[in-house]
């Protein structure tokens, strides 16, 4: 049988940050004969190529690769693509770990669909973002665009071999920003067949302040939108002028440009010398190749930033900005029972800015319009204020998180707007009833045992926003509601408790059937 699945770390001093990653590979659930681990070490000087050669002595699926310093992880992974023995690849950091049955369940997929990609689901830890669209259910195959596929961008994918080689696709070379962008963007558009798994933990993606890695160099605004525009030379390569190039655009001018202005750090380093020029860089690559038809993709809030742009507002995309900042949910929580073998829980949220303010809109005719937290010098064209459509398509729904590995999944949920005016203004409140079935709430499957813990996300007009859901009252002491044993041989028990915060969890324990059970 030949080697399934290749997994490819590009290494450079990465210190005791590798252990976590090492036991996670030597964990997985296929035999060694199934998969193999590559290691290309990008001229560490911190001992890791002695600790790395002696690993692959005493394991035969690990192989190391020694290779000159190039100052980016590009060199190291195509040398690992060029060695391999997988019928795939997974580009994984040192600083990141898999779950145990991340190859087998991303493997299995690829299989099943002849997919060229797999995008198996990630927990962000120390700070990276992680979209939670993209991981909503399974899909197989995904659409580009309708599953949201661009929110992410990093390598932390299963790759087919034969596609990458076909294709020669390969990462940009040396110290680049946004090496991982350019390959992937290019392995979206000439894949035939991409699948999402979102039911299974695959890979626990880090960040460190503590080590130094190949991001974490000095942000240079000319450099890094230089390498985005060579990005969008391949959107425009495969894709005519029009909706989905505008669309796909949106991405980059949301997440890489517009949302950075007014902040205090890009990328985890700090920018305050720097804000000026990148805000000057900004623009201009915004005047280049953003076109006001682009704006109508871009959340609310995003939009109204990208008209100021347009008319040199700096300051006013500053105060807007930092009014944003910690934009927060508040729920309340209506109902916690049992309807026979589902929990089913009711809670109602509002939206509101840090200072506690709801996020309001003014009726205009039939139209709603968002009142921004600050006031504007700048005067902005009506459209650009207008929420209609969008408020329409909000929604709030449950999570469960696993306490264990993070890993989150999204509840059956039935969500509505409740109308709340005050004057000529309107806030947005929405209620949501969930149903928690133990033996399916992870999107089918069951429920591990352990602890869950509870959250709401509410998502309107671009805003995206989680919270723990607590109890209705600080007084309340008594359970949410009794425990319940769920399954024909009573295996399965589930007991919702209020932990020491005061908010809602879920502790699922298994118990093995007895010999007379399975008689």
């Amino acid at each position: 049988m030949g080697v399934k699945v290749s997994v490819i770390i590009p290494v450079y001093n990465p210190g005791p940050c590798l252990d976590s990653c090492l036991e996670s590979l030597l964990g997985q659930s296929m035999s060694p004969g199934e998969y193999e681990v590559l290691f290309v070490d990008d001229g560490s000087d911190d001992g890791t190529p002695v600790r790395l050669d002696r690993l692959a002595e005493q394991h035969s699926h690990i192989r190391v690769i020694h290779a000159a310093r190039t100052g980016g992880p590009g060199r190291p992974r195509n040398i690992g693509v060029e060695v391999s023995n997988g019928e795939y690849v997974y580009f994984l950091d040192p600083d990141d770990w898999l779950a145990p049955l991340a190859l087998e369940r991303m493997y299995a997929m690829a299989i099943r669909n002849s997919a060229d990609i797999v995008i198996g689901k990630l927990v962000g830890h120390g700070g990276r973002g992680v979209p939670k669209s993209l991981f909503r259910e399974s899909r197989e195959p995904a659409d580009l665009l309708k599953d949201n596929l661009f929110s992410f961008l990093t390598p932390h994918k299963l790759f087919r071999t034969a596609f990458l080689l076909r294709h020669q696709l390969r990462f940009a070379e040396g110290p680049v920003w946004l090496e991982d962008h350019r390959l992937v963007v290019e392995a979206y558009f000439r894949a035939k067949v991409i699948c999402v798994l979102a039911d299974e933990v695959c890979c626990h993606w880090v960040k460190r302040e503590s080590r130094a890695h190949y991001s974490a160099r000095k942000f240079d605004a000319r450099d890094y939108y230089r390498s985005l525009r060579a990005v969008l030379d391949i959107v425009d390569a495969h894709t005519e002028p029009g909706e989905e190039r505008d669309q796909i655009y949106a991405h980059w001018y949301h997440g890489k440009m517009i949302r950075l202005l007014g902040g205090r750090s890009f990328l985890g380093v700090p920018v305050r010398r720097s804000r000026y020029q990148m805000y000057r860089e900004v623009r201009r690559l915004a005047r280049e190749r953003f076109a006001p038809a682009v704006d109508r993709w871009l959340p609310l809030s995003m939009r109204v930033r990208a008209q100021l742009l347009r008319s040199g507002a700096y300051a006013d995309i500053t105060r807007l900005a930092r009014a944003e900042q910690r934009i927060t949910v508040v729920p309340t929580l209506e109902r916690v029972d049992w309807d026979e073998d589902a929990l089913v829980v009711r809670v109602s949220a509002r939206l509101c800015y840090a200072d506690g303010r709801p996020v309001a809109f003014r009726r205009v005719g039939a139209r709603l319009r968002w009142e921004p937290p600050v006031q504007l010098r700048t005067k902005l064209p009506r459209e650009t204020l207008d929420a209609t459509e969008l408020i329409a398509d909000s929604r709030l729904d449950l999570y469960v998180q696993n306490r264990d590995d993070a890993g989150d999944y999204r509840l059956p949920t039935n969500s509505h707007l409740v109308p709340e005016t005050v004057g000529d203004t309107e806030r947005i409140v929405l209620q949501s009833t969930a149903r928690l079935d133990a033996r399916t709430a992870k999107l089918g499957r069951p429920l591990e045992a352990g602890t869950w813990d509870c959250f709401v996300r509410l998502e309107s007009c671009g805003w995206g926003v989680q919270r723990r859901l607590g109890r209705p009252s600080l007084y309340e002491t008594a359970a949410p509601c009794a425990s319940r044993t769920l399954g024909t041989a009573g295996e399965l028990l589930v007991e919702p408790y209020w932990t020491n915060a005061g908010n809602l969890s879920i502790r699922v324990k298994r118990s093995a059937p007895t010999e007379a059970r399975r008689l």
